[in-house]
């Protein structure tokens, strides 16, 4: 059993998430509104005021480290090309999951140095549920009233188990790689929660083909690294980075290492 009084970051970074996540939970299943953004996706007032919310405390326990957040990346001039340290911010992820009501939600930060995440958490609010992750400190998860659990939790299995977007199917590109799979078991999974599902091994992959921005993987990037899989760009062994000021992800894979040599 570990004690985050240890580990100055983490437990902040888990105070941080939930005080997050409390701000959320006043909005959810309470008919929040929806304003579309410039590409179309969602975005509602719990999204802006846990983004408020995370960049105010992350500023005050480090002062020095730049702040790039989804709600307001669109308005900073930050470059990750020449930042050597910052931090990811998705302060709800999984919002079409918030708006129809499903727990499946997340808040999401993680810090980025040299270009790869060190550090990161995973809160699922409605869940209470907590999923950290250092490189020289490993993974854990934390349910309610639960104890720190190291991940990964399970052993592997014989069969694989492929978890996707449950909100943003890429129907002809999944099908096409399933299918070269064989016989696998398929979850549908919203948020971040997916990457955490490779880093217990209740899943043995994860990959994604259509769209998503740094701050959509970053935290579970690292919580799955530390617990042992790998994040690679698609069908290939080279890890996914965060350098690109376009600030978007290639197709990527978060894979258990006893199946990684199918997905290349």
């Amino acid at each position: 059993m570990i004690n985050l009084n240890d580990n100055f970051m983490l437990s902040n970074l888990v105070e941080i998430a939930r005080g997050a996540g409390e701000l959320i939970m006043t909005h959810f299943r309470h008919n929040a509104s929806v304003e579309c953004k410039s590409d179309g996706s969602p975005v509602t007032i719990a999204d802006k005021e846990a983004e408020d919310y995370i960049v105010k405390e992350l500023k005050r326990l480090w002062a020095d480290i730049p702040v790039v957040g989804e709600e307001t990346s669109s308005a900073q001039s930050l470059k990750p090309s020449e930042l050597s340290r910052f931090w990811l911010v998705d302060p709800l992820d999984g919002t079409r999951e918030f708006i129809n009501n499903s727990d499946e939600f997340t808040v999401n930060i993680a810090l980025i140095e040299d270009g790869l995440p060190t550090c990161g958490v995973i809160y699922a609010p409605a869940k209470d549920l907590f999923y950290i992750g250092q490189l020289e400190y490993g993974s854990y998860r934390k349910t309610h009233d639960g104890d720190w659990q190291k991940l990964p939790l399970h052993a592997d299995s014989d069969r694989m188990t492929v978890v996707i977007s449950r909100s943003h199917p890429t129907k002809g590109r999944e099908e096409a790689f399933l299918a070269t799979l064989g016989d696998v078991g398929i979850l549908k999974v919203g948020s971040s929660l997916k990457f955490c599902m490779v880093a217990e091994n209740s899943a043995s992959l994860y990959f994604r083909a259509g769209r998503t921005m740094f701050w959509d993987s970053a935290a579970g990037h690292i919580i799955a690294k530390a617990a042992g899989a790998g994040v690679f760009h698609w069908g290939t062994d080279t890890e996914l980075t965060y350098s690109s000021d376009k600030l978007e992800n290639p197709e990527f894979m978060v894979v258990r290492p006893k199946w990684a040599n199918l997905c290349r």
